[in-house]
């Protein structure tokens, strides 16, 4: 299956979802982690519709902006961020998921 028919298949059944919960399907978002794909992977899910882009591991981050694979989608830092990498991963995505500790709350806010 491609990258485009993953994303249209994932879509279809988001929209099932949503309507039977009495959403609208065009307020939900779908978030691709992009955890071991290259960039040509990740510009096809682009392409696809992916809303935005999910990344958990810095050095692939930080590999895929240098190609800029993510052109056109924000970014989102997802999964655990130790804080000597604080500085790799702010201002260089739009939203780091989640903060497990207030030491790195800090180490964010003095970065960002």
């Amino acid at each position: 299956m491609s990258i485009a028919e993953n994303v249209a298949r994932v879509r279809a059944q988001m929209a099932q979802a949503a309507l039977r919960w009495g959403r609208n399907p065009k307020e939900i978002k779908l978030c691709a982690a992009t955890k071991m794909n290259d960039a040509q992977a990740v510009r096809q899910a682009i392409a696809a519709g992916v809303d935005c882009c999910g990344e958990n591991r810095v050095q692939e981050l930080t590999a895929k902006l240098s190609e800029n694979a993510y052109a056109g989608a924000p970014v989102h830092f997802i999964g655990h961020l130790q804080t000597n990498k604080v500085k790799q991963v702010v201002g260089k995505v739009d939203l780091i998921q989640s903060v497990d500790s207030e030491h790195l709350l800090r180490a964010i806010d003095r970065e960002a």
